[in-house]
């Protein structure tokens, strides 16, 4: 008997949590302790600004991420000199050199999946540096089509991002697989548009992680990105 040929074509990855490791919730909150006191800003008014613009960030409306912590810093009550704002940004570029790294299996299984013929897919809800950081980072290349909400000025769970990525595959919904870790409750909206989701919950990140927005999500599930061919497979 032949063997079954799965009716997904494609995968469409979210990226923290996801591809790359989020980040400790622990360790954004001390990042946002050092930007205020270096920027010398009253440190509950920063983490409420910042938390206020979150919307304008993701979607690039404040311009880049210097000209984001400006912002931020001016509500907050400040006016930081040039060289505050390269520490500030300096500290939070050595957080994410520490998290912004393939999760177990990410390289691998994406090298797989395109060699079995399936086109890939990114949809990340990010600050208008993720993109460069991406770019620059060991998974650089390894998608066909790249969604950065801050480039594209789309958020999920709204149709039009995930509709976005299957345009630029040349795919329907339907025909795609979704995977994230269900923050922004993205699985919820790849549903909505036709996309088949799947939550990665990996048992061994044990520190408590970022995860704004989630879904309650009671459908498939995976621990790890290396289940993925065996569920294309199914």
């Amino acid at each position: 008997m032949a063997a079954a040929v799965s009716p997904i074509r494609s995968v469409v990855f979210d990226l923290f949590g996801t591809l790359v490791y989020e980040l400790p919730r622990s360790e954004w909150d001390a990042w946002l302790d050092t930007a205020a006191a270096v920027l010398e800003a009253d440190r509950d008014s920063f983490h409420g600004a910042w938390a206020a613009t979150a919307v304008q960030r993701q979607t690039g409306q404040l311009g880049g991420i210097e000209e984001n912590l400006r912002t931020v810093a001016a509500r907050a009550g400040a006016w930081p000199s040039d060289s505050q704002v390269t520490e500030a940004l300096e500290a939070r570029t050595a957080m994410y050199r520490n998290w912004f790294v393939p999760r177990p299996g990410a390289e691998e299984v994406l090298a797989r999946l395109r060699r079995d013929g399936h086109r890939l897919a990114l949809v990340s809800m990010c600050a208008p540096d993720t993109p460069g950081i991406w770019r620059a980072s060991p998974l650089a290349g390894t998608v066909d089509v790249e969604v950065f909400s801050s480039e594209v000025a789309l958020r999920k769970p709204d149709a039009a991002i995930y509709l976005r990525a299957c345009e630029g595959l040349g795919v329907e919904p339907t025909d795609c697989l979704y995977v994230g870790d269900g923050s922004y409750r993205e699985l919820s909206g790849a549903a909505a548009v036709g996309m088949r989701p799947v939550l990665i919950s990996d048992p061994d990140v044990s520190t408590e992680m970022l995860n704004p927005d989630p879904d309650d999500w009671g459908g498939e599930t995976i621990a790890s990105l290396l289940e993925i061919p065996a569920l294309l497979a199914s």
